[in-house]
């Protein structure tokens, strides 16, 4: 058994021809493509009325509830920034978060709405609450260095909350936090 490190060009019925030309003959393949922890929604390129959100982002994501970006309306993350339960289940995050997404749809649908959007306040408020948490995790201690935290030390993957604590946050969308666009203003381009 070899280990080959040179890309891939492509998968062949007798196995797998590397950049270099050679075929590597095999039988099973198992991809292992990466662990991208810190990279969320990639390799997807969403590019909204505040750019590209992976420029925004750059290398300290960040989400209101680990949801919702302002300058994306309508753009619904689901196991965003800070939403990795180090105790507990990612399923239930998960689930608090979908249905979370769900009666922001419902708002949307019954409001008459075209677009929601988070408020810079509340999406600012929120993130630096995360942060005042997760002085007191850990996961923040100088000498932690791992896939959670990125190049500044700044925790982006694992949520500071109790279970309990996030599930009474996404229980109901928070209307004031969001900044609602109205269907017949979207083509006229106001806002409420």
């Amino acid at each position: 058994m070899d280990l080959v490190t040179e890309p891939i060009e492509r998968i062949v019925p007798e196995g797998v021809i590397t950049a270099d030309g050679v075929v590597h003959d095999a039988d099973v393949l198992v991809l292992a493509t990466g662990f991208h922890a810190r990279r969320f929604l990639w390799p997807v390129e969403v590019v909204g009325p505040g750019g590209r959100l992976h420029d925004v982002w750059g290398d300290a994501p960040r989400a209101y509830l680990g949801v919702t970006v302002p300058g994306f309306p309508n753009l619904f993350c689901l196991y965003g920034p800070n939403t990795n339960p180090v105790v507990g289940s990612v399923i239930f995050m998960l689930e608090c978060q979908i249905d979370y997404v769900l009666r922001c749809f419902d708002l949307l649908l019954t409001g008459g709405y075209a677009a929601m959007d988070v408020r810079r306040e509340a999406f600012d408020a929120y993130n630096a609450r995360v942060d005042a948490e997760m002085e007191h995790m850990v996961w923040r201690h100088p000498r932690v260095h791992s896939y959670y935290n990125n190049d500044d030390g700044r925790v982006v993957t694992n949520a500071p909350w109790r279970l309990l604590d996030y599930w009474r946050m996404t229980r109901e969308p928070e209307c004031d936090d969001y900044i609602f666009v109205p269907v017949r203003a979207r083509s006229e381009g106001r806002t409420r």
